[in-house]
C-alpha cells in the first residue's frame, strides 16, 4: 500500500472529528465526557455522504461530491476561530476523556489494520467482499446516482442500500486513491469509530472512564457461548483443544440462522450494510441520550442519522427509530433531570420553532418524517425481489442455543433490575429465581429442538424492562429504554421472517427462510440490549453477591475465547502476509489487466468476463468487476439476483433475467457469428472483453479464436505473468469493440 494513501486516509478520518468538534460539543457537552468528539466524527461523515447522495441524484458526479468535505471542514474551522477561548476551556476540562477516546480510536484502527494485512484480498471465495468491492468501485466511477449495477451491465442499482459504500467511495475519491487500497483502510476505520464512540457513551452512562472501557469491550469485544457446543461435540467441529475452534461456527449459534456479533463482523471484514450501520447505530444512541437529557438541538442530527440508517441498512430503521422515539417521550416525562445548558440556542427566548418542539408529538413527527424525506430518492426508486415480512406460526429457536447466544445478557439484565429497583431481598430472590428456573429447564431439554418458551421469556424480559423504565430515573431509566428497543427487535426476529430466501422452490426454504431476519435484528439487539446490560452490570455489580459475580467469570471467559478464535481464523493463524492489497488473490497478469481497465475504461462503459455455468457465488468469477467496479454482463448467480438486474421487484422476472444474461454472456464467447455478437454487446453497453484463465476454463481455446476473428473487435492489450512466460494459461488478453 502506498504510504501516502494510508497517511491521507487516516488524516481525513481522524481530522473529521476535530473539524466537527465545535458543533459536536453543542450537541453533547454536559452529556458525553469527550464532548462528542468521537460521535462527531461519525456525524461529519454522515452529513458529507447525505449531501453527496442528494447531489448524485441531481446528476453530480461523485468525484466532485468528494470535495464537499472541504466545505464542512471550513465551516468547522470558522467556528473554531470564533469560539477559540471557550473551545480551549472545553478541551482542558475534558482532556482526560478526550485523550482516552483518541487513544482508543488510534489503537483500534492500527490493530485492525494490522490484522487485515494477513488476509486482505476481496476474492469471491473470501466471504462476500467481492460484491462490496464491486459496489464501492462502481460508486467511485459514478457519474450520477443510483450507480451502475456492477453485476448487470446496462442496469442501475435500484434494489439495494449502498450509503456505506458511498461513504467509502467518497473517502477514496477525496484522497485520489482506489478501492484496491482503501477497502482495507475502511475495515480498520469502522471498528475505530465504534469503539471510541461506545467508550464515550458508556462513560457517560456509568459516570466512569472505566465504565466506558468496560462497556465498549463487553459489547464490541466479546463473542458468544457457542464454544461450549464445540467442546461438547469435538468430532463435529474439530475442536480437539480448548482454543482450537471452528471460528465461523461461533457466529452460527441458532440452527439455520446467522448470529454475527460485532467483533466477528469487524474481523470477517465483509463491508456489508450491517457493518457500515454499526457506527451509525452508536451515534444514534448517543444522540438519543442527549435528547433524553433534554437537548432539543440533538433532534436535528438524529433525523439525519435515521435517514442514513434507512439508506445504509434499511432493516435497522425501526429499532433505532424506536429508541429515538423512546428518548423523546421518556425524556419529556422524566423527572429530576439535571441538564447542563450549554447551547446558545437554548439560552435564547423560545421562538415559534422551539415552541413547536416543546411537544413530544411534534418532535416525533419531525424526526421520523424528516428521516423519510431525506431518504426519499432511495425509497421511491427501490425495487427489490426480497420477500416482505411474514408471520411465523410455530416456535423456531431452541432454548439451549438461544441461551448460548443471549443467556449472559438475560442474566446480567435480571441482576441489574434486581439490584437497581429495590434493596429488598425478596426482589433479589424473585429475579435470581426466575433466571435459575429457565436455566434448569434448559438443561432438561435436548439441543436443536424449537422451544415454545423462548417467546414468553423474551416477553417477560420486555415487561420487566418497561417496569424498570417506570421505576427508575436518569441513566438507569435510559438503560431500560435501550433494553426495550433491543428486546422488541429480538421479539420481531422470533415472530417474523423476510429476505431473499422467500422462494419456496429454494432448497431448505423452511429451514433457512428466517436467517436474514435473525441476523439483522439480532445484531440490533446485541448493540441496544448489550449496552444496557454492560452498563447496568457495571453500575450494580458491587451489590451482587460473590456467587453471582463468580458465575459470570467463566461465561465471559468463553465469550472472550470465541473472539480470539475469530481473530486467528480470519488472519489464517498469521501465517501469510498479503500487505493490504485487495487484489492479492489475482495473478500478476490479472493485476496488470485490472489496472489497465481502471485506467482505460471510461465511466458508462461495461465489460464482459467469464461467468460460471452453474452458480458462481463464492468463487473467483466476476473478478474484474469486483476489483474495478466496471459493470460486467452478469456476476455471481445469487448475488446478481439480489441486486435485481431487471429492476422489476418480482423474484420470477429477476431470476429469468439472471439466466438470460448468463446464457448470452456464454454465447458471446462461443458463438461464431460476428453480427450477432455485435448486437449482444451493444445491448449491454459492452466496450471491453477480457480473455484469461477463467475464460479458457469455461469456454475453451476456440472462444479466443472467435474473438480474434471478429472484425468488430481489436486486441488492445496483452499481459503475461512475466516477460519470459511461455504458459498461455496465465495470459490475459483484452479486446475492444471498434
Amino acid at each position: 500500500m502506498p504510504l501516502v494513501t494510508f497517511a491521507l486516509w487516516f488524516a481525513l478520518v481522524w481530522g473529521a472529528g476535530w473539524f466537527f468538534f465545535p458543533v459536536a460539543r453543542r450537541l453533547f457537552a454536559g452529556v458525553l465526557p469527550d464532548a462528542g468528539l468521537a460521535a462527531g466524527r461519525i456525524l461529519f461523515l454522515v452529513i458529507w455522504t447525505l449531501v453527496a447522495f442528494w447531489a448524485g441524484y441531481a446528476g453530480l458526479a461523485l468525484r466532485f461530491s468528494a470535495l464537499f468535505w472541504m466545505v464542512l471542514a471550513l465551516f468547522g474551522l470558522l467556528i473554531w476561530k470564533r469560539d477559540a477561548l471557550s473551545m480551549k476551556a472545553e478541551i482542558r476540562i475534558r482532556k482526560r476523556a478526550i485523550w482516552a477516546s483518541e487513544a482508543i480510536f488510534l489503537t483500534v484502527f492500527l490493530s485492525f489494520f494490522a490484522v487485515r494485512g494477513f488476509w486482505s484480498d476481496v476474492n469471491g471465495n473470501n466471504g462476500e467482499k467481492s460484491m462490496d468491492s464491486a459496489l464501492i468501485g462502481s460508486l467511485v466511477r459514478a457519474e450520477k446516482l443510483p450507480p451502475s449495477n456492477p453485476y448487470a451491465a446496462g442496469a442501475r442499482l435500484n434494489s439495494y442500500y449502498y450509503f456505506g459504500h458511498l461513504q467509502s467511495a467518497l473517502l477514496t475519491d477525496a484522497i485520489d486513491s482506489h478501492p484496491r487500497w482503501t477497502y482495507n483502510l475502511m475495515c480498520a476505520t469502522l471498528p475505530a469509530l465504534c469503539f471510541s464512540t461506545l467508550f464515550s457513551l458508556g462513560a457517560a452512562l456509568t459516570k466512569r472512564i472505566k465504565g466506558g472501557i468496560f462497556c465498549c469491550v463487553s459489547v464490541l469485544g466479546l463473542g458468544t457461548l457457542q464454544p461450549i457446543y464445540q467442546w461438547l461435540r469435538p468430532q463435529e467441529f474439530g475442536a480437539d483443544t480448548i482454543f482450537r475452534l471452528q471460528f465461523f461456527a461461533v457466529s452460527r449459534v441458532i440452527p439455520y440462522s446467522i448470529n454475527e456479533f460485532p467483533f466477528f463482523t469487524f474481523n470477517q471484514a465483509d463491508l456489508h450494510a450491517h457493518y457500515f450501520a454499526l457506527p451509525l447505530a452508536l451515534a444514534t444512541i448517543s444522540l438519543s441520550y442527549s435528547i433524553f437529557c433534554g437537548n432539543k438541538v440533538a433532534i436535528w442530527p438524529a433525523t439525519a442519522l435515521l435517514a442514513a440508517q434507512i439508506l445504509t441498512n434499511t432493516w435497522d430503521f425501526p429499532a433505532y427509530a424506536l429508541i429515538v422515539g423512546l428518548a423523546i417521550w421518556g425524556g419529556a416525562h422524566a423527572k429530576n433531570q439535571q441538564v447542563e445548558k450549554t447551547s446558545e440556542l437554548e439560552k435564547q427566548k423560545p421562538n415559534s420553532i422551539s415552541r413547536l418542539f416543546c411537544s413530544p408529538w411534534a418532535r416525533l413527527i419531525f424526526v421520523f418524517g424528516g428521516a423519510l424525506l431525506l431518504a426519499a430518492p432511495y425509497l421511491l426508486h427501490l425495487k427489490t425481489a426480497a420477500s416482505p415480512p411474514k408471520w411465523l406460526t410455530f416456535p423456531v429457536s431452541p432454548l439451549r442455543e438461544w441461551l448460548l447466544l443471549w443467556g449472559v445478557f438475560a442474566a446480567a439484565w435480571l441482576a441489574f433490575l434486581s439490584y437497581s429497583i429495590s434493596d429488598s431481598r425478596r426482589y433479589h430472590a424473585f429475579f435470581l429465581g426466575l433466571g435459575a428456573i429457565f436455566g434448569f429447564y434448559a438443561l432438561a431439554i435436548p439441543w436443536q429442538k424449537p422451544d415454545p418458551f423462548v417467546l414468553p421469556l423474551i416477553a417477560i424480559l420486555l415487561g420487566l424492562s418497561l417496569w424498570g423504565a417506570r421505576q427508575l430515573r436518569n441513566e438507569a431509566r435510559f438503560l431500560c429504554l435501550l433494553a426495550v428497543a433491543g428486546l422488541c427487535a429480538l421479539m420481531w426476529s422470533e415472530t417474523t421472517w423476510a429476505g431473499f430466501l422467500g422462494d419456496a422452490k429454494n432448497l431448505g426454504f423452511d429451514d433457512f427462510k428466517r436467517q436474514d431476519t435473525v441476523f439483522k435484528f439480532g445484531l440490533q439487539t446485541w448493540i441496544l440490549w448489550g449496552i444496557a446490560t454492560s452498563c447496568g452490570a457495571f453500575l450494580t455489580h458491587k451489590k451482587w453477591p460473590s456467587v453471582l459475580k463468580l458465575a459470570f467469570a467463566p461465561a465471559l471467559s468463553v465469550m472472550a475465547i470465541a473472539s480470539v478464535a475469530v481473530i486467528f481464523g480470519r488472519a489464517r493463524n498469521f501465517e501469510k502476509w498479503d500487505g493490504w492489497d485487495a487484489w492479492a488473490h489475482l495473478a500478476p497478469s490479472e493485476k496488470m489487466a485490472a489496472q489497465w481497465l481502471v485506467t482505460h475504461v471510461k465511466p458508462g462503459e461495461n465489460l464482459l468476463e467469464a461467468e460460471r455455468q452453474e452458480g458462481g457465488d463464492y468463487s473467483p468469477y466476476a473478478r474484474y468487476a469486483s476489483a474495478t467496479g466496471i459493470p460486467t454482463v452478469v456476476g455471481p448467480q445469487a448475488h446478481t439476483f439480489q441486486w435485481s438486474p431487471a429492476n422489476s421487484g418480482d423474484a420470477g422476472r429477476e431470476w429469468a433475467e439472471v439466466f438470460r444474461r448468463k446464457t448470452l454472456a456464454r454465447a458471446i464467447y462461443t458463438v461464431g457469428s460476428a453480427v450477432q455478437r455485435s448486437d449482444w454487446l451493444r445491448s449491454f453497453g459492452v466496450k471491453t472483453i477480457v480473455f484469461g484463465e477463467l475464460e479458457r476454463q469455461e469456454y475453451g481455446i476456440d472462444a479466443l479464436k472467435n474473438l480474434k476473428e471478429d472484425p468488430n473487435l481489436v486486441e488492445v492489450a496483452r499481459f503475461d505473468a512475466s516477460t519470459n512466460d511461455i504458459d498461455a494459461s496465465h495470459r490475459v488478453q483484452i479486446f475492444r469493440v471498434k
